[in-house]
């Protein structure tokens, strides 16, 4: 069986991951405020030294199941069969928080998409994927990935241009907003722990690791790594330079997409005076 290789086995287990900063970015500034970029730079560096212990005991025991194969090899059975069952919790909240965040972004285009039944259909194409293979999936996760991560790019240069443009005023405004709970730390506590809901996932390229060629399962966690430390901190940094907190909490079911309209109007209509 010709085995996966690091563009494939990154898409697979990193399209969770990267598509998090749809939903993680809001949930940080509303607990955050202006300090939201800072709690998801701090789950990066949890994330990085997580990787490594990690990416030693997968490495050291390279078997599909993950945790519960590290476990079972390391403590009882009962131990072990606890972690799969939080796993499979796991996996089933994040798929129905990620369907129904794509979803609420689909219903910005499209005001008569019944939320529910979308999310319900959305979720059983991708069980059909799953379904027919892992290769014949990682071919649709690699275009997803790609146009994934191209969109994110193109969101940065529009608001980049919109700060160059019109200055940091919005972004003083918001540091200037009294912080959430009257402490700075009780603000990064929560939205640490509310950035943390972008990193399940994480774990998942360990599920197929016997799938990947040689070499390529600790390459996968680099680059799930770099995706979350750059784009979770970065889309909320350009959230808060560019959009009132208030307006934001208002729009934080498609807070990317109400930033990329705000922005992309903004410079088409400066590039249409010029």
């Amino acid at each position: 069986m010709k085995k996966l290789n690091e563009l494939a086995s990154t898409a697979i287990s990193g399209n969770d991951i990267s598509s998090s900063c749809l939903y993680v970015s809001a949930l940080a500034i509303i607990y955050s405020g202006q300090y939201a970029w800072v709690a998801l730079l701090m789950v990066g560096l949890v994330l990085f030294l997580f990787r490594r212990i990690y990416g030693e005991v997968v490495g050291a025991l390279p078997l599909n199941g993950g945790a519960y194969n590290a476990l079972l090899n390391t403590t009882s059975k009962s131990m072990a069969s606890l972690a799969a069952t939080l796993t499979m919790l796991s996996y089933m909240a994040t798929a129905v928080i990620s369907a129904n965040e794509a979803i609420h972004y689909a219903h910005i285009l499209w005001d008569a998409l019944p939320i529910l039944l979308s999310t319900v259909i959305l979720l059983a194409v991708f069980m059909g994927l799953s379904i027919i293979g892992i290769g014949e999936s990682s071919k649709v996760a690699i275009v997803i990935f790609l146009f994934h991560l191209s969109s994110l790019i193109l969101l940065s240069f529009f608001t980049g241009y919109y700060l160059i443009n019109n200055g940091w005023d919005v972004f003083s405004a918001n540091s200037a907003v009294p912080v959430k709970g009257g402490s700075i730390t009780y603000a990064l506590f929560f939205g640490f722990s509310a950035a943390m809901l972008g990193i399940s996932g994480f774990e998942s390229s360990a599920n197929f690791v016997e799938e990947q060629e040689n070499g390529v399962f600790p390459k996968t966690l680099r680059n799930m790594w770099v995706v979350v430390t750059v784009f979770n901190p970065l889309m909320a940094f350009l959230a808060l330079a560019v959009i009132p907190i208030p307006v934001i909490e208002q729009n934080q079911e498609a807070l990317l997409s109400y930033m990329g309209w705000h922005c992309r109007w903004w410079v088409v209509s400066d590039l249409n005076c010029h």
